[in-house]
């Protein structure tokens, strides 16, 4: 997926606006459009804005990996299983939050 592709698809899951957008990074909404249509690219001050505001790590803004979030690669180069420690309905909490959130987050398995 484009950089552009990207960029409109989490600004749309934000419910924002090309100008919404523009007003939080403090470029012009013509400037959000040049990027969504590959016209345009940012330079790494207004990257890290973006991975900012949309909470995904600048790989995934780039489209080198599907993990949206710098705290999943963590999680998911761990050795140790901390839910190993819990009891077993500690654990059916952990996991039943967990599907909540990513349903929130339109997330899918």
């Amino acid at each position: 997926m484009s950089f552009g592709a990207k960029l409109r698809a989490l600004r749309e899951e934000q419910g924002l606006y090309q100008k919404d957008l523009a007003e939080k990074l403090e470029l012009t909404q013509k400037t959000i459009s040049n990027y969504e249509n590959n016209e345009r690219f940012p330079d790494q001050k207004t990257l890290h804005k973006i991975a900012d505001l949309f909470n995904v790590s600048l790989d995934y803004l780039l489209d080198r990996t599907t993990i949206r979030n710098p705290l999943e690669i963590v999680a998911a180069h761990r050795s140790d299983d901390p839910m190993t420690e819990l009891p077993e309905s500690a654990r059916k909490s952990v996991l039943s939050f967990i599907k909540l959130v990513k349903e929130e987050l339109g997330i899918d398995d």
